[in-house]
């Protein structure tokens, strides 16, 4: 089982609604849903080049999935994450957009927001209390491609994406050929543009859940900022 602390859009929410329609599952109630028609390109395509972010759920990563330590609970990971949101404040990001990020498509910002910044670098560090030690074959494939910096966070938090490395995304896609880019670029920022022209707040912090691997991981807590 692993847990994973992400910002997802609240439930009933423009963004929340074009996102699970857009990549076919609701991680709430792992509910699968149609997916909207792409020009141009079969439902099955469609499906198979969503199959990546469909199974990990709508969201951005602030701290990535992590098995819990022998000496942690679930409950306890979940209190203390409930605690935490307690104590920090909610914001509103800058406008997102649909852009590319290396091989796949992603809502991004074209703007850095600091407090964004700020909750991502404090979640990774005020959790990793909980998290198990990566097995030595786990680590030895994550190292792979990494540079200095990116492999002293791997050794540090887990993980080489952190803190300085750390880059807002909602991601939307498996990795894409120059040809299906293209036009998934432009019918997702037509999908997405109605729901992005409304502020889009960081209101909570959630915990998702694989309860085995390979499994979706789902919604095991939502916990509203209230600093």
């Amino acid at each position: 089982m692993r847990y994973a602390i992400y910002f997802a859009p609240r439930e009933g929410s423009g963004l929340w609604q074009a996102g699970c329609r857009w990549l076919g599952r609701d991680a709430i109630n792992d509910a699968e849903l149609e997916q909207p028609a792409v020009p141009a390109m079969e439902a099955t395509i469609v499906r198979e080049l969503t199959a990546s972010p469909r199974r990990y759920g709508f969201h951005a990563t602030f701290k990535a999935p992590f098995r819990l330590i022998g000496a942690a609970s679930p409950s306890g990971l979940l209190d203390a994450v409930a605690d935490f949101a307690w104590r920090s404040k909610p914001f509103c990001l800058p406008r997102m957009e649909v852009r590319k990020l290396g091989s796949f498509l992603a809502l991004q910002m074209p703007v850095p927001c600091v407090d964004l910044q700020t909750l991502a670098a404090a979640c990774v560090s005020e959790f990793d209390c909980f998290r198990a030690p990566e097995s030595v074959s786990d680590k030895a494939r994550r190292t792979k491609g990494l540079d200095e910096r990116q492999r002293a966070h791997l050794d540090n938090w887990g993980y080489p994406y952190v803190m300085d490395q750390w880059r807002f995304h909602m991601t939307l896609t498996n990795a894409l050929h120059d040809s299906q880019m293209g036009i998934l670029e432009n019918f997702l920022n037509d999908w997405f543009a109605p729901v992005l022209a409304e502020p889009v707040w960081v209101q909570d912090l959630c915990v998702y859940v694989e309860p085995e691997p390979g499994s979706n991981f789902s919604v095991a807590g939502r916990f509203p900022l209230k600093g």
